[in-house]
């Protein structure tokens, strides 16, 4: 009996380690693909090198800046949970969590918009025809993207 409860102790955690490693990999492949593409990107604009400490210099303090506005969206995700746990709220209580949480949304796309136009102020006139038409190319190979996940979900 206490071999058998071992066994099975060890399958879980085998599985568990197992189901961490795959998670970890996706991450990891999601960060190199995301690198991948910026540095195809910086390749195809032919930046100076002014401009390349220029733009990672934009892009880290633009990654210490979401690191707080995600924060804050979690935060105030976690409140709404909290306030629905707790049951028994007005009208007031709910919405005003549901406009906390679409302010902290509505920041975040602004904060992406706003670094995307200090990169885009940084280039020259025939690099920012490149780089519209990388990113419309980008945002075509995502809709195909969602297009697919979306049809996956029906089948």
């Amino acid at each position: 009996m206490k071999k058998l409860n071992l066994a099975g102790i060890a399958v879980i955690l085998f599985i568990a380690l197992i189901s961490t490693q795959f998670v970890y990999g996706q991450m990891e492949k999601r960060e190199m693909h995301q690198g991948f593409q910026q540095k195809m990107m910086m390749e195809k604009l032919n930046l100076t090198d002014s401009q390349q400490e220029a733009v990672q210099d934009l892009r880290f303090n633009h990654k210490y800046e979401m690191i707080d506005l995600k924060a804050d969206l979690e935060k105030k995700m976690l409140a709404m949970k909290e306030l629905k746990r707790r049951g028994n709220y007005t009208r007031d209580e709910f919405l005003s969590k549901v406009k906390s949480i679409s302010d902290a949304k509505e920041n975040i796309a602004l904060a992406i918009a706003n670094h995307k136009m200090d990169v885009y102020e940084l280039l020259t006139d025939d690099q920012r025809k490149i780089f519209n038409e990388m990113r419309d190319h980008s945002r075509h190979n995502m809709k195909k993207m969602k297009h697919k996940m979306m049809m996956k979900e029906y089948q």
